[in-house]
């Protein structure tokens, strides 16, 4: 009976399937690091205690994973800023399919911050996240033009979403 149910929990595992095109976040982390500082006048020594980064940040990127006739594979990265008194989370990334004019079409992904009453852990920085999308290209299309934008839900004020990246993509044939 042992042996049937190891069986069965590896013939379901091998079935599953990761969903790449989830968001991915991840925190970066940060550790105490004691400086020592001397005053070149009096001669005093000074102890203070100041963070390094342990865990890189992401650049804001968009990069082509891969592309066939139909499927374009590619994917969007960032970093937002979370430390202190303002928590900052990441609600989803939202798709805007931009007018197609021409052989051009735009794709607009907005990232939609959301900012949360409480205080982070000190060795919180902030977070990265990535996505992977796949985007079915349409017949007559020939350059994708991809914008990552930044979009803050609760601060006061008008929605002005920052533009952080583009990257554009040119699929015509070389001779």
């Amino acid at each position: 009976m042992k042996q049937f149910t190891i069986l069965i929990s590896f013939v379901a595992l091998t079935g599953c399937k990761i969903n790449t095109q989830r968001l991915q976040v991840s925190a970066i982390q940060t550790e105490p690091k004691r400086m020592i500082k001397v005053n070149p006048e009096t001669g005093t020594t000074y102890t203070f205690t100041s963070r390094s980064r342990v865990t890189k940040r992401l650049p804001y990127q968009i990069f082509m994973l891969s592309k066939t006739a139909e499927k374009l594979k590619f994917r969007i990265q960032g970093n937002i800023y979370s430390s202190g008194h303002h928590i900052n989370r990441i609600r989803k990334i939202r798709f805007e399919k931009g007018k197609q004019l021409g052989n051009a079409i735009t794709l607009r992904y907005f990232v939609e911050l959301q900012r949360k009453p409480g205080k982070e852990n000190v060795n919180v920085e902030g977070y990265n996240y990535t996505k992977d999308e796949i985007y079915e290209i349409p017949h007559d299309v020939k350059i994708i033009k991809i914008e990552l934008y930044e979009d803050r839900l609760n601060d006061h004020g008008p929605a002005n979403p920052t533009l952080m990246t583009q990257q554009r993509f040119d699929f015509f044939a070389k001779i």
